[in-house]
């Protein structure tokens, strides 16, 4: 894998992989997943290049398409997966590896019959705590209120973090700050979008 070739092959590797394999040092590393067509991470390694980058995305057009747009740029500190989330977490990263994970506006599976596919449950969440530091954090955005309201009772439940906001758990999400594509639709549409903040529990250190 060069050094400025954006997308990660993990066939290279032995896994599990950790910082130094797929960025050959040890910054902090923030991890996007479902990171779309990839503007709001690529800004973000644009922006802060004392951190690392990297994103999963499991929709190949999605997926090409950030990859030839980070490809342009030739950003060292960026780099992406084509892998379904909680596999990537499971089977391929080492514990904690990532100091901050980033999910932006998942699928909210709004019908009751579907809910059962929504990305946050017990099992996803304990990935998340694994493949984080200690002190690691778990930031979400959406723009559905009962979604926001679930993901706070299933992190509270899981015993594994904390809200980093009162109750109830979410705040209205600040303008001004880092938007995707969808938020900025969002906003311009006048819908509310929520944010909550999950602090890693010190007792998953280890």
């Amino acid at each position: 894998m060069k050094l400025n070739d954006p997308a990660v092959d993990i066939s290279l590797f032995h896994l599990p992989i950790g910082k130094k394999d797929i960025f050959r040092n040890e910054k902090p590393l923030v991890l996007e997943i479902g990171f779309g067509e990839g503007e709001f991470l690529i800004n973000a390694a644009r922006r802060d290049e004392s951190r690392n980058y990297l994103g999963l995305e499991i929709k190949r057009g999605r997926f090409r398409k950030a990859a030839r747009a980070a490809g342009v740029l030739s950003l060292e500190n960026l780099k992406l997966l084509h892998i379904e989330a909680e596999i990537a977490l499971r089977q391929v990263f080492r514990e904690r590896m990532f100091d901050l994970v980033l999910v932006n506006f998942p699928d909210p599976w709004p019908k009751k019959k579907h809910s059962k596919h929504r990305m946050f449950n017990r099992e996803f969440i304990s990935c998340l705590a694994k493949v984080l530091t200690g002190s690691g954090r778990t930031v979400i955005k959406t723009d559905q209120l009962s979604y926001i309201r679930q993901i706070v009772s299933e992190f509270e439940r899981s015993g594994l973090f904390r809200p980093a906001y009162p109750p109830p758990g979410f705040i209205e999400a600040r303008t001004g700050e880092a938007e995707t594509k969808f938020e900025k639709h969002f906003r311009e549409t006048s819908q509310k979008i929520f944010s909550a903040d999950f602090l890693n529990l010190p007792s998953q250190t280890g």
